[in-house]
């Protein structure tokens, strides 16, 4: 990679050649709302459920089914959404994808059966696909090596702060409409069309702000299908590389199973309660809330030792709070008890040290000629992951216990832990 010699700074943050402050401020208030964006509609689901009438027993296995049928679609467009990026740029998928989110959740509080579920599910997966891969490789063009861990740690902080905004709203708005007589037909098209609306106004945000400039090292002459082998060979190069992609294959994992069963694990503890759907979002918001407060708290931390300790000694450090967390968690039998504050903070922990200490990785890592058919295939490890974890995860929540796709992430979490203790020990060292 050659010398980069620009010292335009964002604050503590070196930027890229070309990139500019409100670039990387825009970047920072985009990716703030559009990961909390493609992780709301597995928060509203249990809302569907309920007004589509399925039953309890085949809940979990319809979420999750419905999630890996969304990560189906993801994982056969983002490697070509990865290589696109690298000929037409970024700024127009990342507009593209976020119409497309907005369109989905337009569609689905009209949804009256599981087959329209599905219908609008399709629009909302060619949305996630779209977004999912180009912001994460606008993550990566932004940014100078030596500022990265700090980096991707502001933006998995401002991305915390918009989930935990969304649960927290998620948390209270029922409540409040519930009190005031609305139906819960009246609350799902408040909830989804709140959302479209974010969507549009997170278009402008990515129009006018995002750098309409393509990396110079971008091979623009080169096939999609060349661009996404260039990907693959990256891991078979380069056992960090390699060890990236696995760490999307389970941090995507993680915060799908997060986003996926614990509004619906809270939702059906209410009703063993007798209490309402709006009680059992309340409690569901608290627990995301101690979550996201404390991967808040986390973020700037790991980021810092990122860049003061080898990458791969950090994805350790996160694949170890990650295992033990997502394990205790669900091992609880009761997320109403308190008993699960403890095991919920050290999700948080886990959680956002996944995604920041991947991030770093790959962003090391990554050819500059073919980085954007890298974080392609990057994405393309978390849909795999995804599409493990729902699918499972689903079929474990109803036939064992609520708990059990949070346990499954835990012992994916800790192959993943294996897998960097046997790089940094036998791997390549880290490039200059």
């Amino acid at each position: 990679m050659p010398a980069v010699t620009t010292e335009r700074k964002l604050g503590p943050f070196f930027l890229m050649p070309g990139i500019t402050r409100i670039n990387g401020l825009s970047y920072f208030i985009t990716a703030m709302i559009a990961v909390p964006m493609m992780a709301a509609l597995s928060f509203l689901q249990p809302i569907m459920l309920r007004l589509v009438g399925v039953e309890r027993a085949v809940q979990g296995t319809l979420s999750g089914d419905l999630v890996f049928y969304q990560e189906i679609i993801v994982l056969v467009t983002t490697p070509f959404i990865g290589a696109l990026a690298d000929k037409v740029g970024r700024r127009p998928l990342v507009m593209l994808g976020v119409a497309l989110l907005g369109i989905g959740y337009a569609l689905y509080p009209f949804a009256d059966s599981v087959f329209n579920m599905y219908a609008y599910r399709t629009v909302f997966g060619f949305g996630v696909a779209i977004v999912a891969t180009s912001i994460t490789i606008v993550n990566t063009d932004y940014v100078q090596d030596k500022s990265r861990g700090k980096w991707v740690a502001l933006a998995g902080l401002t991305q915390g702060i918009g989930i935990f905004v969304v649960s927290q709203l998620l948390r209270t708005l029922p409540v409040k409409m519930a009190s005031e007589g609305r139906s819960e037909q009246d609350i799902a098209f408040v909830l989804f069309w709140g959302c479209t609306a974010t969507c549009i106004t997170l278009f402008v945000i990515a129009a006018t702000g995002l750098s309409r400039s393509k990396p110079p090292e971008a091979r623009e002459r080169d096939s999609v299908m060349e661009l996404v082998r260039a990907g693959i060979n990256a891991a078979r190069k380069n056992s960090r590389v390699a060890l990236a992609y696995a760490t999307a294959f389970a941090a995507r994992g993680d915060v799908l199973v997060f986003g996926t069963f614990t509004f619906l694990w809270t939702q059906q503890a209410a009703e063993d309660l007798g209490l309402g759907m709006a009680e059992g979002y309340k409690r569901g918001g608290m627990v995301v809330g101690i979550i996201s407060i404390s991967a808040l708290l986390w973020a700037l931390i790991m980021g810092w030792m990122l860049d003061r300790i080898d990458r791969v000694t950090g994805v350790i450090v996160a694949f170890t709070l990650a295992a033990i967390g997502y394990t205790a968690f669900g091992l609880m039998d009761d997320p109403f008890s308190n008993r699960i504050i403890l095991p919920a903070v050290l999700v948080g922990m886990g959680e956002i040290s996944t995604i920041i200490a991947g991030n770093a990785l790959i962003g090391q890592s990554a050819p500059a000629a073919v980085r954007g058919a890298v974080l392609g295939s990057y994405a393309l490890c978390g849909a795999l992951g995804i599409l493990i974890a729902t699918s499972i995860g689903g079929r474990v929540f109803d036939l064992l216990a609520p708990g059990a796709p949070f346990v499954q992430m835990g012992i994916i979490n800790a192959l993943v832990l294996v897998g960097a203790i046997y790089v940094r020990r036998w791997g390549k060292p880290a490039p200059n």
